[in-house]
């Protein structure tokens, strides 16, 4: 079996787009004694601030995503203080255990993962939240693990209709493949990550950071590693507060730039469009979505049932066999869900129909 895949499907890290490889082949400076390290840096976070319209700061944190989960929540909450969280998948529920870890009083709201959040649920969640009257509300947009995609406008309304000071959202598999309209929606921590629809390595995360959210920042005082509150006054104290990876911001600049060149409206159209054929071919080869009917289906990666005849360890192999990389999912979907993630570099027709072509070769069936 060759070392490398033909075609990768995998919902992240993704390919890396050429261009970025070329900009991390170069060597930089150090990023805390070298003026020019923080002109990049807010020229990054003006494009983050762009991309997602959002009028808050970004700060940008060496590491994969999680670093950006954590480091929100320890940033902003307590021990004791409430936190509402939006479970349609395991990242939603995993980001509820993070905040009772961190010591806050979680209620979750909970649905199937094979489901989105529905115009019943906003009645019930508005309910919910009006009795429990938490400081912090929690929501997954994408669910990677799910293939589903969360409306967020509905609970930013609820949450600017209930004066809930801060609405966290976890865009990571979202962020630059879906419109995520930040001041809109009324997010006050918008985290994203690097591996997926821009393209990079996984070695940065991201977080949107309104004003409200800075207030909270500054009154927690949490002072950890991955803290929000060092990244305030970079500008002003002229360095970062540990040492960057000039690599990763370089390489981050580059992803979206690329996207900016392309037209965001038709990078959204780009991945609308494979998403929804790589559903149809799907349907054609007669696999099963994971999804219910009325769910909304994610334009970044899509989940189907494994073949009956197959068990995950069987699926995976004959396709890597086959020059095609696919992922298994997790938690409850774990050996019963395969998944392709057709985001950034990946959100590409000619990849998916290569991939459906490996795929119809597994099934037997032609295509």
């Amino acid at each position: 079996m060759d070392k490398y895949i033909k075609i990768p499907m995998v919902p992240g890290p993704v390919s890396v787009h050429p261009d970025v490889l070329s900009i991390m082949s170069k060597d930089y400076g150090a990023g805390q004694l070298d003026d020019s390290f923080l002109l990049l840096y807010r020229d990054t976070e003006n494009l983050l601030q762009k991309i997602n319209e959002f009028s808050g700061d970004f700060i940008i944190m060496t590491g994969e995503g999680m670093i950006a989960l954590w480091g929100a929540l320890k940033s902003t909450i307590k021990p004791k203080d409430k936190v509402y969280s939006i479970v349609t998948g395991v990242f939603g529920d995993g980001i509820g255990d993070m905040a009772a870890a961190s010591g806050a009083e979680v209620k979750k709201y909970s649905i199937p993962f094979n489901k989105t959040i529905s115009h019943i649920d906003f009645e019930k969640i508005e309910k919910e939240i009006k009795i429990f009257n938490p400081k912090l509300i929690t929501l997954v947009h994408c669910e990677t693990p799910s293939g589903t995609l969360n409306p967020i406008t509905e609970i930013g309304e609820i949450k600017k209709r209930l004066n809930i000071p801060l609405l966290y959202v976890d865009a990571v598999a979202s962020m630059g493949g879906v419109p995520v309209k930040g001041d809109q929606c009324h997010i006050d921590l918008l985290l994203g990550g690097t591996q997926k629809c821009f393209s990079c390595p996984p070695s940065l995360a991201m977080i949107g950071v309104s004003a409200r959210a800075w207030d909270i920042v500054l009154e927690v005082n949490y002072d950890g590693y991955d803290a929000l509150k060092p990244f305030k006054n970079i500008y002003q104290v002229g360095r970062p507060p540990y040492t960057p990876y000039w690599h990763g911001i370089a390489a981050l600049n580059c992803g979206l730039n690329i996207l900016f060149d392309e037209g965001l409206d038709y990078v959204f159209k780009r991945h609308k469009y494979v998403a929804e054929k790589c559903i149809h071919l799907g349907k054609k080869l007669g696999l099963d979505l994971f999804t219910a009917s009325d769910t909304v289906n994610s334009p970044t990666v899509t989940a189907f049932n494994i073949p009956s005849s197959f068990s995950w360890q069987q699926w995976d192999h004959i396709l890597r066999s086959k020059g095609l990389s696919v992922a298994g999912s997790f938690g409850p979907m774990a050996g019963k869900v395969f998944r392709l993630g057709h985001m950034g570099t990946q959100a590409d027709n000619d990849l998916i129909e290569q991939a459906f072509g490996v795929i119809s070769s597994a099934l037997s069936v032609e295509f």
